[in-house]
């Protein structure tokens, strides 16, 4: 498993060089990004952190991406990855897989998935609690939207 440290940059070459390279991601990943206040930067040069963590493994070592990276993420560095032997293993989680084993969990009262819900909010204010979760606030840790409730008929 990769450590992910700062690592240092040996010459003005390789600053500029990866200077152009998170601009370039930036704008190919999140053309249209406005970020305000302390919220994520979408787009904000992903392939650093995985330049990191394949600086930081040993030869041939693994690394495990987990996380959502877009289409438009193009950079990744692939020349120190071959010359290291790295074996790299990525996805998005199988949904389709784990869901119905969670869902027997929850009736069957093994699990309690309430215990980590920290706020409620209603279904159309869904962006504002995303915002605050995405803030990274105290005590934000999983939000549930409550659709509105369905009239009578």
């Amino acid at each position: 498993m990769a450590l992910l440290v700062p690592s240092p940059v040996h010459s003005p070459h390789l600053i500029s060089h990866s200077c152009r390279t998170r601009t370039y991601e930036r704008r190919e990943i999140a053309p249209h990004s406005k970020p305000s206040g302390g919220n994520w930067r979408p787009g904000d040069a992903p392939s650093i952190v995985l330049t990191w963590a394949i600086e930081s493994l040993a030869k041939a070592g693994t690394l495990s991406i987990v996380g959502v990276y877009p289409d438009a993420s193009r950079t990744f560095p692939i020349g120190t990855a071959m010359n290291k032997n790295i074996t790299v293993r990525m996805g998005n989680c199988n949904h389709r897989k784990y869901i119905p084993r969670l869902v027997e969990l929850v009736q069957s009262r093994a699990v309690d998935p309430a215990k980590i819900l920290t706020h409620s909010a209603p279904l159309m204010s869904a962006l504002d609690a995303y915002s605050q979760f995405d803030k990274r606030q105290d005590g934000w840790i999983k939000v549930m939207l409550d659709p509105a409730p369905v009239a009578a008929a």
